[in-house]
């Protein structure tokens, strides 16, 4: 759900302890949101299922049935990257869920609370889009500021990365999908995400809200890694 650079940016943070190959690890943090010529959806290869969050009616990643499915793969650097991708995901929606949504009695979202205090009315049913929208708007605008002003590792040995990608279930990355995203992250990925705007007009969250997110997930991430 974050856009990749966050996602690269709670990796370098989480990575600063783990010490993981880079190219493996920070790769495997950019798994789960699959191209449309992979083998499977993104619902599948996020662990999506019938799992709510407990405050609100919004689906929550199955990160123990990715467990289950990688038990004797975890200390891989690939399948790591993986998992703290997922838990990057859930952690963010948990958050936005918490902080950010209306929920009436039912755990359903009725509106949307901006960081200027107003609250937008949402109907329950059309909840998705005006959600997907301000959520997305202010992480791809925060994306593209850390991108333009952190110093993010970006994968660069495709070679290595598609000798480890048959650890993956149903084995549905390919290597054509590697090369081609490798190629994309070196060759396009800062031209897509310049950085037009001088002001940063978040809508949703605060530039210090999501320099503080960072953190915590990061946080957040390694206790999960520990407890595995």
């Amino acid at each position: 759900m974050p856009s990749w650079p966050i996602h690269l940016k709670i990796a370098k943070e989480v990575n600063k302890k783990l010490n993981l190959d880079n190219d493996l690890f920070y790769y495997g943090n950019l798994i789960p949101d699959v191209d449309n010529n992979t083998k499977i959806s993104r619902f599948t290869s996020h662990y999506y299922g019938n799992l709510k969050f407990p405050n609100c009616n919004e689906s929550m990643i199955d990160v123990e049935a990715f467990i289950k499915d990688y038990k004797d793969k975890m200390n891989n650097p690939l399948i790591i990257g993986y998992y703290c991708h997922l838990l990057t995901d859930n952690y963010y929606n948990d958050y936005i869920c918490t902080n950010c949504l209306v929920i009436n009695e039912n755990k359903d979202a009725i509106g949307i609370k901006l960081n200027n205090g107003t609250i937008i009315d949402v109907d329950v049913e059309d909840k998705q889009r005006l959600k997907r929208k301000y959520k997305h708007d202010d992480l791809e605008l925060y994306g593209k500021y850390l991108l333009n002003n952190e110093e993010l590792y970006i994968p660069k040995n495709s070679n290595k990365i598609i000798m480890n990608i048959n650890m993956l279930k149903d084995n549905f990355l390919t290597e054509e999908n590697v090369t081609e995203r490798i190629n994309f992250l070196n060759n396009d990925f800062y031209k897509n995400n310049k950085l037009d705007k001088k002001t940063l007009e978040y809508k949703l969250f605060t530039k210090n809200e999501l320099d503080t997110l960072i953190d915590s997930c990061a946080k957040f991430i390694l206790a999960e890694i520990d407890n595995l």
